[in-house]
C-alpha cells in the first residue's frame, strides 16, 4: 500500500510537467493554483480507490480476488471485506491511521461475495466528495478487523439518489451518510443515529459535531461585494451535490435573514463536485460569488494550492477561535447509524469500536448526535422527507400534481371554449332568427297596409262608379222636383190666400228650390268627375265658404254639438267683421271639404258630454290654413294611422267616402290635408291652400260677398227653422 502512495506522490511531483497540466492551464486562464489542486484531487480520488481496492495478500482465503478489468467496471457500488484473527480493544485504542497508509486486508470484491451472518455491512452515501469520510470509515473497518478478527466488514457505496431505497431493499444494517440523509432515514425507515463525525478544536478542549457549513468567496477586486445583502441579485457558482450540503445550508442562512432562497440570486451556476471550477468561475467573472464547503478555503490556502489574496470570504458569520470561516450556520457532519433491523449485539460491537478509536487527522466519532437543527432546516426548506409540505400550499399542491392540473386546465379551457363558441353560435342564430322574424313582421305589416290601401282604392273606385250611376239616375228626378217646385210657386201666387200665408209658402218653396239647385250642382259636379271634365278654378272667398258650411250644419244636422269660431284675422266673432280670404278654387268643392271636416269633428265630439267643434282660419306665409278641432275621445294608434295614412273612416258606419272626396278636392286645389292627434283628447284636421289675388275691382278688406252670403244664410236659417 505504501508503494502505491509513493507512486501517487511521484505522479503529483511531476504533474506540472505533464500534458494534462498544460491542457488545463490553456483551458483555464486563472490556473496559478491548479497544479496543487490537480495533484490533491488525483491523490484523494486514488486514495479512496486504493483504500477499497488494496491487494488481497492478507485477505481470507475464501474471498475471491477481482481482476483489474472487473474493478474498473464496478462504478456504481463497491463491496469490501476486512477480516482479522483476534479481538483486542486495547489494540484498537492504540491504532494510528495515517493518510499515507492503507488498510491491510482490504480488497475489491464482486457483487456475488458471500456475506456471513456475523459480518458487518455498511452502506456509504456516495457524493463524490467523501474521500476523507471514507478514510474515517476505513479506520472503523480496521478497528473492527482488529477487534473481531473472525468477522468480515463489508462496505457498500451507494449514490445519494436512491440511497434510502437500496438500504431498505437490501436490509443493510449500518449506514454512513450525510446528516440530511440520516434525518430522512430516521423519519422514513426508523434509523437510529449512533455516532457523528466531529472535529477537534485546536484552541479548545471540547469538540464540535457541528462541523459542516458553507463559505461564500468573491473576487478580491470586487469591493462592492462583502455582506450578504450586497450579493442579492448576484450570480453564484455552487459546488453542486444531490445530497444535503452547502446550498441547503446557505438557504437556511437566507431564511434566517428573511430572504427567499429561490429569488435571492439572479442565477446559480452549478459546477458539479468541482471546487476549482467554482473558484475559476469567480475569477473569470462568470459568477459574482462562489459557494464551497467550510474549511476548504483554509485547506487550499494552507497547502499553497490557491492565492488567498485573490479571493475574499463574504458574509462571514462570527466563529469560534481556531475554527474555519463560514457564511452559514454549522450543522452536524456525516453520521453513523443503524437501521431498525440491525442486530443488537452487532450494534454494541460497532459502538464499542467506534468510540474506542483514536482521533484521525483532527476528526473522531462523537457520541452525542443532535440532528434537530438539520431537521428544522429541512422542514423549513421542504426538503427530503418534508417535501410533502409543498402540497399544503396552493402553489406546492399544484406543482406536485402538475400533470393533473394541466389536464384539468386543458379540459376547463376546452369546456370554456365550447361554452363561448356555443354562446356565440346561439347569439348569431338568435340574431338571425330575430332579424328574420322582424323582416317577416315588417313584410306582413307592409302587406296588410297594401291590402288596406288597395281595399280603399277599390272601394273608392266602386263608389266612383256608383256615384256616376247615382248622378245619372238622380238627374231626372231632381229636374222634376225643380219643375214641381216652380209649378207650386206659380200656383201659390194665384191661390186665394192672404199675403202672409203666400209669403210663408213662398219662403219654403224658395228653400226647396235652393236645395234642389244645390243637389243639381253636386250631381253635375259628380258627373263632371266621371267625365273627367271640371270647371276652371277662380278666385273664391274661403271665409264665406266656411261661414256657409257652418250654417248648413246648423240648419240640417239634428244631432250636433256647438260650433265655435276662433276669432282671428279672417273669421271674427261677428260675421259682419269677417275679412275675405281669397284662394283660387271652386266654392262648391271647398264647401264640401269644410262640411266634411265639421261633420266628422261633430260626430267625434258627440261622444263627449261637453263636446264642441272649433273652427279657425289663418294665413301662414303664402297660404291659408283651416283648422277644425274636436274634443272627442283619443284615437288608438291604429285608428289614427288609418285616418292620417290613407283617409279611411274611423266610424263604424263610415265608408271613407268623405275623406276620400276631401283629399281629391285638396289635390285639385294644390293643397294639403293633415291630421294631428292632440295630447289628451280629440283630433285637429288641417287644410292648407295657397292664397290668391282678389278679383279685379275687389280689395282685400272688401266684405261684400262675405256679408251678402252671411245675410242670405241667416235669412234662410230664419225661414226654415
Amino acid at each position: 500500500m505504501e508503494a502505491e502512495f509513493r507512486w501517487l506522490s511521484g505522479c503529483c511531483a511531476g504533474f506540472g510537467k505533464t500534458p494534462i497540466w498544460w491542457t488545463m492551464k490553456a483551458a483555464y486562464p486563472h490556473t496559478h493554483f491548479f497544479k496543487s489542486i490537480g495533484c490533491t484531487i488525483l491523490m484523494h480520488s486514488a486514495a479512496a480507490g486504493l483504500i477499497l481496492a488494496a491487494v488481497t495478500a492478507s485477505a481470507s482465503p475464501d474471498v475471491p480476488t477481482a481482476s483489474a478489468s472487473q474493478s474498473e467496471a464496478q462504478t456504481v457500488s463497491e463491496v469490501a471485506a476486512v477480516s482479522g484473527a483476534t479481538f483486542n480493544l486495547s489494540e484498537v485504542r492504540a491504532m494510528h491511521f495515517r493518510e499515507d497508509t492503507g488498510v491491510e486486508g482490504v480488497s475489491r470484491l464482486e457483487a456475488s461475495t458471500t456475506i456471513g451472518p456475523d459480518d458487518f455491512v455498511f452502506a456509504v452515501e456516495e457524493t463524490d466528495r467523501n474521500e476523507s469520510y471514507i478514510r474515517m470509515l476505513a479506520s472503523l473497518a480496521e478497528g473492527l478487523r482488529v477487534a473481531f478478527p473472525d468477522r468480515r466488514t463489508h462496505i457498500r457505496q451507494i449514490p445519494s439518489r436512491g440511497f434510502i431505497d437500496v438500504v431498505r431493499a437490501e436490509k443493510i444494517p449500518f449506514v454512513f451518510a450525510t446528516a440530511g440523509t440520516m434525518v430522512a432515514l430516521v423519519n422514513e425507515s426508523g434509523a437510529v443515529p449512533l455516532a457523528a463525525r466531529e472535529r477537534l478544536n485546536s484552541h479548545a478542549e471540547e469538540s464540535s459535531q457541528s462541523a459542516a457549513g458553507g463559505l461564500l468567496v468573491v473576487d478580491a477586486k470586487r469591493r462592492d461585494l462583502g455582506s450578504l445583502e450586497s450579493l442579492e441579485g448576484a450570480r453564484i457558482a455552487v459546488e453542486s451535490s444531490v445530497a444535503f450540503g452547502p446550498w441547503q445550508w446557505l438557504a437556511g442562512r437566507l431564511l434566517a435573514d428573511h430572504h427567499d432562497p429561490r429569488k435571492f440570486f439572479s442565477e446559480a451556476v452549478w459546477r458539479p463536485h468541482d471546487v476549482p471550477e467554482v473558484l475559476n468561475a469567480v475569477l473569470s467573472g462568470r459568477a459574482d460569488a462562489g459557494l464551497i464547503s467550510v474549511c476548504t478555503f483554509e485547506t487550499l490556502a494552507a497547502e499553497g494550492m490557491i492565492d488567498p489574496k485573490a479571493f475574499r470570504p463574504a458574509a462571514v458569520l462570527e466563529r469560534t477561535p481556531g475554527a474555519c470561516l463560514s457564511s452559514t450556520p454549522l450543522y452536524p457532519d456525516w453520521t453513523l447509524g443503524y437501521m431498525a433491523w440491525a442486530d443488537g449485539n452487532q450494534v454494541r460491537r460497532v459502538a464499542a469500536v467506534a468510540f474506542s478509536l483514536p482521533e484521525n487527522d483532527g476528526w473522531r466519532w462523537g457520541l452525542r448526535v443532535d440532528l434537530s437543527s438539520v431537521r428544522s432546516l429541512m422542514e423549513a426548506l421542504h426538503f427530503g422527507p418534508y417535501s410533502y409540505l409543498d402540497e399544503q400550499t396552493v402553489v406546492g399542491f399544484m406543482k406536485s400534481h402538475a400533470e393533473w392540473f394541466a389536464a384539468l386546465v386543458a379540459v376547463f379551457l376546452f369546456v370554456l371554449f365550447h361554452a363561448l363558441r356555443s354562446r356565440y353560435l346561439v347569439r348569431v342564430k338568435t340574431h338571425a332568427l330575430r332579424t328574420a322574424l322582424e323582416e317577416k313582421e315588417r313584410m306582413e305589416n307592409e302587406a296588410r297596409v297594401s291590402r288596406e290601401q288597395l281595399s280603399a282604392i277599390e272601394r273608392a273606385g266602386m263608389l266612383s262608379q256608383m256615384s256616376s250611376m247615382f248622378a245619372h239616375e238622380l238627374k231626372q228626378p231632381l229636374s222634376s222636383l225643380s219643375n214641381y217646385v216652380g209649378g207650386l210657386k206659380l200656383w201659390n201666387a194665384h191661390r186665394q190666400t192672404n199675403d202672409a200665408d203666400r209669403a210663408l209658402a213662398d219662403d219654403a218653396l224658395s228653400a226647396m228650390a235652393e236645395e234642389a239647385n244645390r243637389i243639381t250642382a253636386i250631381v253635375n259636379r259628380v258627373r263632371g268627375y266621371a267625365k273627367a271634365s271640371t270647371e276652371p278654378l277662380k278666385p273664391t272667398d274661403w271665409t264665406a265658404v266656411v261661414r256657409r258650411a257652418e250654417l248648413i250644419v246648423e240648419r240640417h244636422d239634428a244631432r250636433r254639438v256647438p260650433i265655435y269660431t276662433a276669432p282671428g284675422q279672417y273669421l271674427a266673432a261677428d260675421p259682419e267683421d269677417d275679412r275675405p280670404a281669397w284662394v283660387l278654387g271652386d266654392a262648391l268643392e271647398l264647401e264640401l271639404l269644410v262640411l266634411n271636416f265639421i261633420r266628422n269633428a261633430a260626430h267625434a265630439a258627440q261622444k263627449n258630454p261637453k263636446g264642441f267643434v272649433s273652427v279657425s282660419l289663418a294665413r301662414e306665409g303664402d297660404s291659408y290654413v283651416l283648422h277644425v278641432t274636436d274634443n272627442g275621445p283619443k284615437l288608438s294608434p291604429e285608428g289614427f294611422a288609418r285616418l292620417a295614412g290613407y283617409g279611411d273612416s274611423v266610424k263604424q258606419e263610415g265608408m271613407g267616402i268623405g275623406l276620400s272626396i276631401c283629399r281629391g278636392i285638396a289635390d285639385r286645389h294644390g293643397g294639403q290635408l293633415k291630421f294631428y292627434q292632440l295630447p289628451t283628447e280629440g283630433v285637429c284636421a288641417e287644410a292648407v291652400i295657397e292664397a290668391a289675388e282678389p278679383p279685379e275691382g275687389t280689395h282685400e278688406t272688401d266684405k261684400g260677398s262675405s256679408q251678402s252670403s252671411s245675410a242670405a244664410a241667416e235669412k234662410g236659417k230664419g225661414g226654415v227653422q
